[in-house]
């Protein structure tokens, strides 16, 4: 009895275990813009690592989902697009190093290094995210 009561509690906690790690984030984006926006994100993945990825190129009126398989939280999670990004007094903000021109996903810090450059990322709030028209 008291070993079928363990087989159980270990099955239970590796259940917990591997859903959690299976975690991801579904971000959906839409361009409401006249142009199109290459969007990048900066996310928390760990205690002390964050993820930053793009290029993500939506076309003028383009809606996509991006998934985040490395990211169990959407609040871990800051966006960068390059059409006209307006940062509200209320928005959370972030900066990071994203690449120019080319697309990557770095998990180490690329402050300074050539062919980067610094931007301001936007604390998401919710999954949905809409690129505005200008």
């Amino acid at each position: 009895m008291r070993k079928s009561f363990l087989l159980a509690l270990v099955a239970c906690g590796c259940a917990v275990w591997c859903s959690a790690s299976l975690a991801a984030v579904r971000l959906d984006i839409k361009n409401d813009s006249t142009e199109d926006c290459s969007v990048a994100l900066n996310a928390r993945i760990d205690q002390t690592t964050w993820l930053t990825v793009g290029w993500y190129v939506y076309a003028a009126g383009e809606e996509a989902p991006i998934i985040l398989d490395e990211v169990n939280n959407i609040h871990s999670v800051y966006l960068y697009h390059d059409c006209s990004l307006k940062v509200n007094s209320q928005d959370e903000t972030k900066t990071a190093w994203v690449k120019v021109n080319r697309k990557f996903s770095d998990t180490i810090p690329m402050d300074g290094q050539q062919g980067y450059e610094e931007v301001t990322f936007v604390r998401l709030q919710q999954s949905q995210y809409v690129i505005p028209s200008f």
